[in-house]
């Protein structure tokens, strides 16, 4: 659960208000973007070669 945010200037004047709804959609977009990548990120090393038995 998110509030609203009220960002002020120094004057301590109203600025900009952001919803609880635009906050969570933010953060679920972030969420799911992070996740992508993550799960998409190529590993490192490369590949092994098998292991030969002589």
């Amino acid at each position: 659960m998110f509030y609203e945010v009220r960002l002020l200037d120094r004057k301590n004047k109203l600025k900009k208000i952001i919803s609880s709804e635009q906050l969570s959609r933010q953060y679920w977009d972030n969420f799911e973007h992070t996740f992508n990548v993550s799960k998409v990120k190529p590993k490192t090393g490369g590949p092994k070669s098998p292991v030969k038995n002589n």
